[in-house]
């Protein structure tokens, strides 16, 4: 028995080293091991709740800190991690009841103020996560993760200044903290502040959420520095769909530059990017392997790493729009199609085609976000307030269930075409029949902007770093129009502003084709 204990303690001690090196699958292992030998020994337990969390294990997290509680029902580090597990799993409410019992078990402990900060913050009660962040700095003045957490609150609460405050005293602690980097650099994105803000934006690969995007081929990372005449670079899709359209302008000025080009993205996007150039190859997302590759490649590049490795400035931004192109036997179906619709509910030429989206995919950097949402009953509003104005609404989104939600609620002329939409380019071709794109701020607006349609993009408060925080017309792409919330979840005002717009453009076609 005491080889076993002996045993247990060295696989336990060899865990921790792996977990100190932030090997975690390594850590798994060992504690795992330790635990076979010592099955409920809650200080193993612990740690490998900890490991899981770093390896996004959820499930299995749950049930470690779960069976840690049935052994120590007051086991404080417990409470903690399931705290955790429960939030990433969205069940905030269950989340702070065990952080509540941390908090009476340790009142001093500044790290569950600030985790009961950080759900508060995610529930959207603010001044309740203030108190909270305000709360564990009083307790630890050094407390990093409180700094960071206070600091993203400033910035939901548009004080973006104290917000960089609070990064900047962070990273005084600790200079190579690099959830502050990255929480800085969205920031000074935000903010307009590009020079320093792409530097910045390379911690997103030591950040939980964005780092298990990353990508290790056995070539140099490119960012800028090298030559790339008669180079093979590989550059690949890191992150959502849109942020690939609105980061894939980069790829005809890597041609320019006397690279070959092998782009990597998602198979609905394929159709659409073999449209940058007729030279590019374009592959499927994961297709391919980061040991088998090396002798085709001299470099690569994580897509959105190229604003950085192109100097990016908001006045150097390539803006060279449209840089998607259509498929013209799609191009034409679409307008046959259309015609015949029109045709069965109106024999006036100037109707004014709308295309819409009001929802995304509820995520955002991976993490749950539907404020960029808006509700079905805006939407309805919009299109009732249009109605008998020869405008004709046509959903852009690609789930009957939403579309059927608008048909309940309407009483003008709205089309859905969610079967025919199998991928970006499908609805690239239907945009392109259209007068004017209204969108949230998502894949659809990017496609949009890229294809160079007029768009009124309907922006939350605070917005999205994307969109700075002032300007109405998005340095992105010239002719799409930011219509800004002036509050919180109060999307009443760019409705508004967009059912004003829609009119006036409506009408001015209306007149030039009498």
């Amino acid at each position: 028995m005491t080889s076993a204990i002996e045993e247990a303690k060295h696989l336990f001690k060899l865990g921790l080293s792996f977990f100190e090196e932030e090997d975690f699958a390594k850590s798994e292992e060992q504690f795992k091991a330790a635990l076979r030998l010592v099955p409920d020994r809650p200080s193993i337990l612990v740690n490998l709740s900890a490991t899981l969390i770093q390896l996004g294990k959820w499930d299995e997290c749950e049930k470690t800190c779960q069976k840690i509680l049935s052994i120590e029902p007051s086991n404080y580090d417990g409470l903690l991690n399931l705290s955790i597990c429960l939030t990433k799993t969205q069940r905030e409410f269950e989340a702070l009841k065990h952080l509540d019992q941390a908090i009476e078990i340790n009142p001093d402990s500044h790290q569950a103020w600030t985790n009961k900060g950080n759900i508060l913050q995610e529930m959207d009660k603010l001044t309740e996560a203030s108190v909270c962040f305000n709360t564990a700095l009083e307790i630890n003045p050094q407390s990093q993760e409180a700094l960071i957490g206070r600091g993203n609150l400033q910035n939901e609460l548009k004080e973006y200044q104290v917000a960089l405050e609070d990064f900047d005293a962070t990273l005084k602690i600790n200079p190579s903290n690099t959830q502050a980097k990255w929480n800085k650099g969205l920031s000074l994105l935000r903010l307009g502040n590009f020079e320093e803000g792409w530097k910045l934006y390379e911690a997103r690969w030591q950040v939980p959420g964005m780092r298990e995007h990353i990508r290790y081929f056995n070539v140099p990372l490119w960012l800028g520095n090298e030559s790339l005449i008669n180079k093979k670079i590989l550059i690949y899709a890191e992150q959502g769909y849109g942020d690939t359209i609105q980061f894939s302008r980069y790829i005809p000025l890597l041609e320019s530059m006397g690279a070959k080009v092998i782009f990597e993205v998602p198979k609905s996007l394929i159709r659409l990017m073999r449209s940058l150039s007729a030279d590019i190859k374009v592959v499927e997302k994961n297709s391919i392997d980061a040991q088998d590759i090396k002798d085709q490649i001299d470099f690569y590049c994580p897509i959105m790493s190229l604003a950085l490795a192109f100097n990016t400035t908001l006045d150097t931004i390539p803006q060279h729009t449209p840089y998607l192109f259509l498929n013209e036997a799609k191009k034409e179906m679409w307008r046959n199609r259309l015609v015949t619709i029109s045709n069965q509910t109106s024999s006036d030429k100037a109707i004014f085609r709308v295309g819409i989206a009001w929802s995304g995919s509820g995520h955002y950097a991976g993490n749950k976000n539907t404020k960029r949402d808006v509700s079905a009953n805006n939407i309805a509003d919009l299109i009732n307030r249009l109605d008998g104005k020869n405008i004709e609404f046509h959903s852009l989104q690609i789930e009957d269930q939403r579309n059927q939600e608008i048909h309940k609620l309407v009483a003008t002329r709205f089309y859905s075409h969610a079967e025919q939409l199998n991928d970006f380019s499908d609805t690239a071709a239907l945009m392109a029949e259209m007068d004017l794109i209204i969108s949230i701020d998502t894949a659809t607006a990017h496609l949009a902007g890229a294809l160079n349609i007029p768009t009124l993009l309907l922006i939350p408060d605070p917005p999205d770093f994307m969109a700075l925080t002032e300007v109405a017309q998005s340095p992105w792409y010239p002719n799409t129009t930011l219509l800004r919330q002036h509050k919180r979840y109060d999307w009443q005002s760019p409705i508004d502003a967009a059912v004003a717009l829609t009119q006036r453009l409506s009408t001015k076609k209306s007149l030039s084709n009498p």
